[in-house]
């Protein structure tokens, strides 16, 4: 099941990912009233996790903590699209798309 699919901007990359307003917020574990919860997103053909924080502002979805490492690692760009997807067995992962493909 396909959470979101986004195109990244500067913002997306040097700080946090903001969720769009179209994710499908049902397909991520509950939110806590206070504090992230942890969703480990699986990445690449390898699927190797790491540990994704999202927590909730003014009523937006943000991934926090863990996800501008994961944007460096992967090398990503302004314009590049990401997009999270919910598996079979429970488990999340997440494909990018150069921008300029």
């Amino acid at each position: 099941m396909e959470i979101f699919i986004k195109k990244l901007t500067s913002v997306d990359i040097e700080r946090y990912l903001e969720l769009p307003n179209d994710t499908r917020r049902e397909a991520l574990p509950p939110t806590q009233r206070a504090g992230d919860i942890v969703i480990p997103i699986g990445f690449g053909k390898s699927g190797v996790e790491f540990d994704v924080h999202c927590s909730s502002r003014a009523g937006r979805l943000l991934f926090t903590k863990g996800w501008v490492e994961i944007a460096r690692n992967l090398c990503v760009n302004v314009g590049d699209v990401v997009a999270l997807k919910r598996e079979d067995h429970g488990r999340y992962k997440m494909t990018v798309r150069s921008g300029s493909a």
